[in-house]
């Protein structure tokens, strides 16, 4: 297995309800610690990173892994 397959696999399994569901907990979890370590002083300009962070991973059809719709592909 080279390279490409393991990031085609990896970016397949992103567009599943598991997978947004663990990339929305990871993006979550850097958010919170940003908001953490800066005292919060940035939660607005953390927040618009997050929001474009969680655009561009996973699936990108407005459905996040924490509801139960059905993958549309």
């Amino acid at each position: 297995m080279n390279l490409n397959d393991i990031t085609r696999k990896a970016q397949d399994f992103l567009k599943t309800d598991k997978g947004e569901e663990i990339s929305d907990k990871v993006i979550d979890g850097a958010a919170a610690a940003a908001n953490k370590v800066t005292g919060n002083k940035h939660a607005d300009k953390i927040q618009n990173a997050r929001d474009t962070a969680d655009k561009h991973v996973g699936r990108n059809d407005g459905t996040t892994g924490r509801d139960n719709a059905a993958d549309p592909e």
